[in-house]
């Protein structure tokens, strides 16, 4: 497919007449030689003559269409791969800030959990260079930080952009619903997940539960759940026998409710930085489904093309001029 051309400032291919100009001056300056019959005969100076002018004209009209900014528009490529649309949903609460033993160490720490989240994330978005990627971070509040693309470079940046400290509580719901939300309207080509990336939950009221329950059948989303696990927290796979309850255990409850979706869903329980890079190996084998999807190409800007064509053209124009004879020797 031939990409589309644009000109930034389309005015200045008005000039275009100008390149007629080497077609209307005189081929060569007049001499005076007394006897004309002496010279050589002149058919090939006539023939490079009009090579001079056409190359004069090109350059001219190179010089031009630079001056007008041409670009290549921007294209969308079908690509066909093997991945899945993955939004990582990643936990940016005040309890982030913690390292695995449960200290607060600061959103800066190269230890918090955080930390070692996105170090690993970064790495897992690295081995699958096919896959779309959008990101939700939550609190409190959720915000998107970035829809789903396929830019790596965004996409780093975007993982990265989480690095400052973490703030408010885990609220886990609206997040979830926004992650659903970069899904919703785009056609299903792929595998769907939900990577979610938490240290805890928070109690999810019924109608929330409902709206969730429906937007993960509706839109057929995978859920895989990593659960940043301290010591003093209760395990969702091995809960103790004791009757537990929804406030004091509400991530038991939140894996409960997640089974319940009626999409596939797993949890995995991280516990320090080597089994969290455990969990994100084993979910990069998990989802590896035929893909198809449009990778967008940036405009190219072609100036520096054009101009290059322009002084191609010029300078043997210049040694030509620089050859030519002003006056005849008697």
């Amino acid at each position: 497919m031939i990409p589309e051309i644009g000109f930034a400032q389309p005015w200045w291919l008005l000039l275009l007449p100008l390149t007629a100009l080497p077609f209307l001056r005189p081929a060569q300056k007049r001499l005076s030689y007394p006897a004309l019959f002496l010279l050589p005969d002149a058919s090939g100076a006539r023939r490079w003559d009009r090579i001079r002018r056409l190359l004069l004209a090109a350059c001219l009209g190179a010089v031009i269409v630079s001056l007008t900014g041409p670009f290549f528009k921007e294209q969308k490529i079908a690509r066909v791969g093997t991945g899945a649309h993955i939004t990582l949903t990643i936990d940016h609460s005040s309890s982030m800030n913690e390292n695995f033993s449960g200290r607060y160490l600061g959103g800066g720490a190269k230890e918090t959990k955080s930390a070692a989240a996105r170090k690993l994330l970064l790495q897992f978005i690295q081995r699958r260079q096919q896959d779309l990627f959008s990101v939700v971070a939550f609190s409190t509040a959720p915000r998107l930080v970035l829809p789903l693309t396929e830019d790596d470079t965004a996409i780093q940046a975007a993982i990265g952009a989480l690095g400052v400290r973490g703030r408010g509580i885990t609220n886990i719901g609206p997040g979830l619903a926004m992650a659903l939300a970069t899904f919703r309207g785009r056609p299903q080509t792929g595998a769907r997940v939900i990577l979610l990336v938490s240290d805890g939950a928070a109690r999810l009221d019924q109608d929330v539960q409902d709206r969730l329950r429906q937007d993960f059948q509706d839109l057929a989303v995978n859920l895989y759940w990593i659960y940043l696990r301290t010591p003093n927290s209760v395990s969702v796979l091995h809960p103790p026998e004791r009757r537990l309850s929804e406030t004091s255990t509400p991530e038991v409850f939140l894996h409960r409710y997640f089974q319940t979706l009626k999409v596939p869903y797993r949890v995995f329980e991280a516990e320090n930085p080597a089994s969290l890079a455990e969990a994100i190996a084993a979910i990069g084998r998990l989802e590896n489904q035929p893909l198809h999807y449009f990778q967008t190409l940036p405009r190219r800007n072609l100036a520096p093309y054009t101009f290059g064509i322009a002084l191609a053209l010029g300078l043997p124009l210049l040694f030509w001029s620089a050859l030519e004879v002003n006056r005849w020797l008697p």
